[in-house]
């Protein structure tokens, strides 16, 4: 096994490299805030992103990123995933089957504070719809946030 880390699962050699590699890269380049959106290209135009209510499309996708993580407006300045594991359903609705990665996400926030939470993200990918590589059809986030939450808070409180 590969030792684990900011975009490699400790078993990565286990995992098929389309579902895994569009995997990581949606994460990586959600974590650029230079990235030019790349990670909506590992999304079909219409998928579907869980986390913290529904999102559908590409343009809603971006706009919850936004208005989430922002370099210099914030709330999240900056955000790093570290992974450690993928786990493959094979038999999933999606051509391609269901990935689930776990790991954690540091979250920086514009008063400098981190605040590091848990996460496993879910997803669904397909045959690329507008790429070559395979896409997420339907992609879903679990995290308690709650820590995160009442650092936010505190922040907005100190403005």
């Amino acid at each position: 096994m590969a030792p684990h880390g900011k975009y490699t699962l400790a078993n990565q050699d286990t995992v098929p490299t389309g579902i895994r590699d569009s995997m990581i890269n949606i994460l990586k380049n959600w974590d650029d805030n230079d990235s030019n959106n790349a990670y909506l290209r590992y999304f079909t135009p219409s998928a579907i992103l869980n986390f913290g209510g529904l999102k559908v499309g590409r343009d809603a996708i971006r706009a919850a990123r936004d208005s989430m993580i922002h370099p210099v407006n914030g709330p999240i300045i900056q955000c790093t995933h570290v992974l450690d594991e993928g786990f493959l359903n094979p038999a999933a609705p999606g051509k391609e089957g269901e990935i689930i990665v776990t790991g954690k996400v540091t979250y920086e926030l514009k008063n400098g504070r981190k605040v590091v939470c848990p996460v496993a993200s879910l997803g669904r990918f397909v045959k690329g719809v507008d790429e070559e590589w395979c896409q997420a059809e339907y992609y879903e986030v679990f995290m308690d946030t709650a820590e995160l939450g009442k650092a936010i808070a505190e922040m907005i409180g100190q403005s």
